[in-house]
């Protein structure tokens, strides 16, 4: 029987628990990880998953939140490479995380915790399309624009086929990004 273990302090014991999350959920799917499971996994009594996390969707929007601060530190160490590199790297970010892409979605429509991750997510992929399209010689609204569409594009991939070829998407990704920076020098 796992056991609560309190000299663990706080932070460390939520980390654990993220970490079993995460596993689970990347590996089973959201719908097959219980709160129990989790326990299980982290070493501890399935009520102590409670005292950190509220509910399923809380655990879910901590472990996406994580993920995305880990991500966001990898790009800010990326951010003088070109912004074919970074949208490949969030494309990639995006495939680790592929089996849970309908699950955020449809929880983001119930969950005002996994729809804030879900915002964030797209408002700081947005700042960096325009941010790269800008420095590329587009206007902040063409910018805008461009970083709208192919978010759009991108996630439409994700969503609508899961069994996508991730190098012909990726080939895609950096066309419509070079097709955009040229349209700029017509």
């Amino acid at each position: 029987m796992p056991a609560n273990r309190p000299h663990v302090d706080r932070e460390a014991k939520a980390a654990e628990i993220l970490d079993a999350a995460e596993s689970l959920l990347l590996r089973d799917g959201y719908e097959a990880t219980t709160m129990a499971s989790v326990a299980r996994a982290a070493g501890i009594s399935s009520n102590a998953v409670y005292w950190y996390f509220s509910s399923k969707d809380e655990l879910l929007a901590s472990v996406l939140r994580r993920r995305q601060e880990r991500a966001v530190s990898g790009l800010k160490v990326k951010s003088a490479a070109s912004l074919q590199k970074q949208a490949l790297a969030v494309l990639a970010e995006l495939d680790s995380i592929a089996s849970l892409t309908a699950v955020v979605h449809e929880r983001a429509e119930h969950s005002p915790a996994v729809a804030e991750v879900h915002e964030a997510f797209h408002a700081r992929v947005d700042a960096k399309l325009r941010e790269g399209f800008e420095a590329a010689g587009m206007a902040g609204q063409d910018a805008g624009m461009a970083a709208a569409a192919l978010i759009a594009m991108v996630e439409g991939i994700h969503l609508h086929s899961p069994t996508r070829d991730a190098s012909a998407r990726n080939d895609l990704v950096l066309w419509v990004i070079q097709s955009f920076v040229d349209k700029q020098t017509d």
